[in-house]
């Protein structure tokens, strides 16, 4: 089974709580929006498969 692409980068995201990570992720990952403010309990990552000079690289962003 091929992968779909060539190396994966974990992106960590940091700071203060309720400065927006978690939106800047989802607007990012999603391309949404979301108006609404629901606390992040825990970890949580999104991926993103992006092509940087035409080679896809996989990001997991947490």
């Amino acid at each position: 089974m091929a992968l779909d692409f060539a190396a994966t980068y974990k992106v960590l995201v940091l700071g203060d709580s309720n400065v927006g990570k978690t939106c800047i992720v989802h607007r990012y990952c999603d391309e949404r929006y979301y108006d609404t403010y629901i606390s992040t309990i825990g970890i949580d990552f999104k991926q993103k498969i992006i092509n940087l000079d035409g080679i896809p690289i996989k990001l997991q962003i947490w």
